[in-house]
């Protein structure tokens, strides 16, 4: 079959099961078995092999039966890297690049801690970018640390990098760390059963639910870093596009300084940053 045959082929099957972005699903997919980019799927004269067919069939049943293309085709590019994503993690946004942004445009950082990594991507992006600092990266879970390490392993950025599982900022010692950046589950519970079924039926649970409020994790967080930070150590947070206000009210009377809510690209309140005025001891 001639390559924008099979594309819209496949973007009738996918619209048929629901998929948002159906036609960049197909070419993505498509582009994937072929060992090409996306858009360079189009500049291809051949037809699709016959051997070709039963992988290309296979992954997507997947995709019709409601798995993210992401964990299909096994990574997602992330801020210039390619990241190797499944169940183990949850997938990285692309407004997670924002934050990594964000935590990039603050100079006064040489030792960082990365809580929550997940697959790594905001640690080996922030690696990347900063080959001279020294970042500890954490999650809770044995499995996404393992994949974040299998990532590391790809790019070569896993010289400066120690990785920890531990629950948040459990055992740091005071005043340690210059910057803590996380993007934590921050889904009530009741959100997280109202989720689409790609999301809920395959991304951990964990990774995305906080509990009752939402904001358990961060305000836990919030408070350990005040103690854990330098005077003058930032907190980088991501979280949900309807709990700003919360986030800023909890960081207030945390007591920390200079706090900024920051939108993504959609204009949703998306990101905090916030200053360490100083320590907590006495």
């Amino acid at each position: 079959m001639e390559i924008p045959k099979q594309i819209k082929s496949l973007e009738n099957r996918f619209s048929a099961r629901g998929i948002d972005n159906a036609r960049r699903v197909a070419e993505e997919l498509l582009a994937h078995v072929l060992g090409c980019r996306p858009l360079e799927v189009y500049l291809r004269e051949v037809l699709l092999a016959e051997e070709e067919f039963p992988s290309l069939e296979k992954l997507a049943a997947r995709i019709e039966a409601g798995e993210p293309l992401q964990y299909v085709v096994g990574h997602v590019d992330f801020f210039g890297l390619e990241i190797g994503c499944d169940p183990r993690a949850l997938i990285p946004r692309p407004e997670t690049e924002l934050l990594v942004e964000e935590v990039l445009a603050s100079k006064s950082w040489n030792k960082l801690v990365d809580v929550g990594t997940g697959s790594g991507c905001i640690v080996l992006a922030l690696a990347a970018n900063r080959p001279e600092a020294n970042f500890t990266a954490v999650d809770i879970s044995t499995d996404a640390l393992a994949l974040a390490k299998e990532n590391a392993r790809r790019p070569g950025l896993d010289k400066n990098i120690q990785w920890l599982e531990n629950h948040l900022l459990d055992g740091f010692a005071p005043a340690s760390l210059d910057a803590v950046v996380a993007n934590l589950p921050y889904i009530s519970s009741k959100d997280w059963e109202a989720l689409e079924s790609s999301v809920r039926d395959h991304e951990p649970r964990p990774a995305l639910e906080s509990g009752p409020s939402g904001m358990e994790l961060i305000e836990e967080l919030a408070g350990q870093a005040r103690t854990v930070l330098v005077p003058g150590g930032m907190l980088f947070l991501e979280f949900g596009f309807d709990q700003g206000e919360a986030i800023f009210q909890c960081l207030e009377e945390k007591g920390y300084s200079n706090i900024r809510i920051k939108p993504d690209l959609a204009g949703l309140d998306r990101m905090a940053v916030a200053k360490n005025p100083g320590s907590l001891l006495p």
